[in-house]
């Protein structure tokens, strides 16, 4: 009898072990749709979302993008992405409005979505978003340039488009702190649609119609990589200061020159961490937090080579 009942157990033993071993071998595939392929934020984000995926072991994860920063362009990146019916979509809207229909309808099939870098404006797309307090690093970003040029003169703002929400809130965070510093004069904003070598352009423009502008506030990489090579030319370095958010290559070696004063450097690597993160609980039926706000650094020509702030620094391969 004592055998029979442990070679019962034995067998129930081995069945739920099958079982065990079956749920486990449950794999999810998980995109993540950047904003713009060759961007140093979005390819870190990537390289997080692959490292969490390794670590969790049943994650297939791949990243795709526009190659240029259009919602036109992103919508086919979406359209594909959504036919290979991926059990997860972490999404960089290059517009907060424009592809929510066919957001709408991923949602509808069953895929779920985490947006990155900036919510969708139809807060019922995504079961949760994921980016930094954007508002508070514009205040940051303000607080910095207004020290380097002493409290005083003539400051512009750099961004992509007025629909890029992000950049919005960065800016909102900017021109709020500028209203405490009656010695400033802030001249406004424009907008260089994300491409380097318009942004280089508006800053030379802008020099020569105001040959007093004290310093600038670059929203976005390809804005302060544009902003860097417009003062270079004007032969304006260390003149006019320049005060960036994310960096790249070009703007690392720019703030150790000083060409860069002072640079809003974010997380991405752990954003893409948490995304997957994140978007595997959901998918096993465990709850997510809807906001998550990731930390960020002021990196300077003091600090840029510090382990405290390469770990925040971009890259553009996963290593």
């Amino acid at each position: 009898m004592r055998l029979k009942l442990t070679t019962a157990f034995s067998l129930a033993f081995v069945a739920s072990l099958g079982l065990a071993q079956g749920a486990a071998a449950k794999t999810y595939k998980i995109t993540y749709i950047m904003g713009l392929t060759g961007n140093p934020f979005y390819s870190t984000v990537a390289c997080g979302g692959h490292d969490q995926a390794r670590r969790t072991g049943n994650v297939t994860f791949d990243a795709q993008g526009p190659a240029q920063y259009q919602p036109a362009m992103q919508m086919k990146v979406l359209d594909a992405v959504i036919a290979s019916r991926p059990d997860g979509i972490m999404f960089t809207a290059d517009d907060p409005v424009a592809l929510t229909s066919t957001l709408l309808q991923a949602k509808a099939m069953g895929i779920k979505i985490i947006s990155i870098d900036g919510d969708i404006k139809n807060m019922s797309v995504a079961i949760a978003n994921i980016q930094s307090d954007n508002f508070l690093g514009g205040k940051q970003a303000a607080i910095e340039l207004a020290k380097a040029i002493g409290d005083k003169g003539k400051v512009m703002a750099l961004m992509n488009s007025p629909a890029a929400n992000v950049a919005q809130q960065r800016l909102k965070g900017f021109t709020d702190e500028m209203k405490l510093h009656p010695g400033i004069q802030y001249i406004g904003v424009q907008y260089s649609n994300n491409q380097t070598a318009k942004a280089a352009g508006i800053v030379t423009a802008t020099i020569a119609a105001n040959p007093d502008l004290a310093g600038i506030f670059t929203i976005t990489t390809n804005n302060t990589e544009g902003a860097a090579t417009g003062v270079r030319e004007a032969g304006l370095v260390g003149k006019v200061k320049i005060v960036g958010f994310d960096t790249s290559d070009p703007i690392v070696e720019d703030i150790r020159q000083g060409i860069v004063t002072a640079d809003v450097v974010q997380y991405p690597f752990h954003v893409g961490q948490l995304g997957v993160e994140m978007m595997v609980q959901a998918l096993e039926g465990k709850a997510v937090e809807r906001e998550v706000h990731t930390p960020f650094v002021i990196a300077t020509k003091a600090n840029i080579d510090t382990p405290e702030v390469q770990k925040f620094v971009y890259k553009m391969n996963c290593q």
